[in-house]
């Protein structure tokens, strides 16, 4: 793990008493952050011996900010991108994307997971957790080899219905078989974890929620979910229990700050005033939303201080794993909604894809902010590309204007993953071509038509 000294960058900190550094450094030693300050404060002589990275002499001063943190992406269906595009939900759930699953073999699911991580890198990612993960111990060892930071969980379901034998498991079985992942990796390694998963209220059984809900509060480990995503779920909640999908999980004792909760799109004002009183965390997915589930109530999350994340949810549902197209999404499409242009300002983005997604996590301490002693996790951004000029404004360039061609250097742990634009612990012509290789089997082998 090398030394590294950042020089002559615009520092984001994402600190609420720091703010912007303009012309600043920063020094990295064994995988954290140990210095930060002006340039005009450095002396160098401290630092002899220190990997340096700079901005180029001429033109714009390099940008560096905390990685982005994603909340919920399906590291397990990036092999599915492209499967289910221009189908409704149906055909997408039963005739593409649950065959798909079944299909997946431990070394299909670790390519997945590593396409995942080379995607969500190369464009500032340095921090995911797992949607609903097919194989959750493939996914970790994708994580391990990347480099990056993850939490890993197993895709859970526990009652009948029509979804492949092979996704299919008893309500003891899916306690104990998600026990067994968080006892595998949550505290067994620096750079994974994991939580507990109910894949969503469609097919899952009260006594799941109960005894999940009981183990992610006694273990001090989150559980995650699909909530309020679909109009059909309200609509079959409201037909099982007479409840909203939220106050259903209410009457279980499932809501809480252990709740990581996914989409909540259709939601009435009663609904947020609970998940406010409870501290359930929203983890929002604008293009998911926008192609399948529909458009959160955002701005009046943010308004009450729900906590609010960003995910790029399901390659399959959204084709992209970029934090950064995420983020311009999840800056334009509220002022839409809304009629209003100060709706979600990119200051409350780039909060979204940052320190909130680290205080979702339960990472704050560690990651999501740029602090002496917090872990040298950093996106280092090159604004002299065409999309980013003029540069105006720091916040609005990043969250309207950069796209993934602005990602130069990316550290996760104090290690280069990527550098200068170029992954660093991936092989990336090899794992297109073993990635292309294996979708295309998969889809023979699932016996998928288009």
């Amino acid at each position: 793990m090398p030394d590294i000294l950042l020089e002559h960058m615009d520092l984001i900190t994402m600190e609420a008493d720091v703010g912007v550094i303009e012309d600043g450094y920063m020094a990295i030693k064994d995988g954290h952050i140990e210095a930060i300050g002006k340039s005009s404060e450095l002396r160098s002589g401290d630092y002899v011996g220190y990997e340096r990275i700079k901005s180029p002499k001429c033109g714009k001063r390099f940008i560096a900010l905390p990685g982005f943190v994603q909340t919920h992406v399906h590291t397990s269906q990036a092999l599915g991108r492209g499967l289910a595009d221009d189908v409704d939900l149906i055909t997408w759930t039963r005739k593409r994307i649950w065959p798909y699953e079944a299909a997946l073999t431990e070394d299909d699911v670790y390519i997945s997971a590593l396409l995942s991580t080379a995607e969500m890198l190369k464009s500032g990612t340095t921090t995911f957790c797992e949607a609903s993960g097919v194989k959750p111990d493939a996914i970790a060892k994708a994580v391990l080899d990347s480099g990056m930071r993850g939490i890993v969980c197993l895709s859970t379901m526990d009652l009948p219905g029509e979804i492949p034998p092979e996704s299919r498991m008893n309500t003891q079985e899916a306690i104990e078989r998600n026990l067994a992942v968080v006892e595998t990796w949550q505290g067994k390694h620096e750079r994974i974890g994991a939580c507990f998963n109910i894949l969503n209220l469609f097919l899952s059984s009260d006594r799941l929620w109960r005894s999940l809900t009981e183990l992610a509060v006694d273990k001090k480990v989150f559980l995650q979910t699909h909530l309020a995503e679909s109009l059909d779920e309200v609509a079959f909640i409201q037909e099982k229990s007479g409840k909203s999908p939220v106050q259903f999980l209410e009457s279980l004792g499932a809501l809480g700050p252990h709740l990581l909760a996914a989409h909540v799109v259709h939601v009435d004002d009663d609904d947020l005033a609970l998940l406010k009183e409870r501290d359930v965390k929203v983890l929002h997915c604008p293009g998911a939303g926008l192609r399948i589930a529909g458009i959160a109530r955002i701005p009046e999350m943010l308004a009450m201080g729900i906590l609010v994340s960003l995910g790029t949810n399901s390659p399959p549902c959204n084709n992209r794993m970029s934090m950064l197209d995420e983020m311009w999404l999840a800056g334009i499409m509220h002022k839409a909604v809304e009629n209003n242009p100060q709706a979600v300002p990119a200051t409350s983005v780039l909060e979204m894809a940052t320190i909130n997604g680290a205080k979702t996590l339960g990472m704050d301490q560690t990651v999501g902010t740029l602090a002496v002693g917090k872990k040298a996790d950093i996106a280092i951004l090159d604004f002299n590309k065409l999309y980013t000029t003029p540069t105006h404004e720091l916040f609005s360039t990043l969250v309207y204007q950069a796209n993934n061609a602005v990602v130069d250097t990316v550290i996760v742990d104090g290690e280069i993953l990527v550098e200068g634009g170029k992954l660093t612990s991936i092989n990336e012509d090899w794992l297109i071509a073993e990635a292309e290789r294996r979708a295309r089997d998969i889809v023979k082998r699932a016996n998928i038509k288009f």
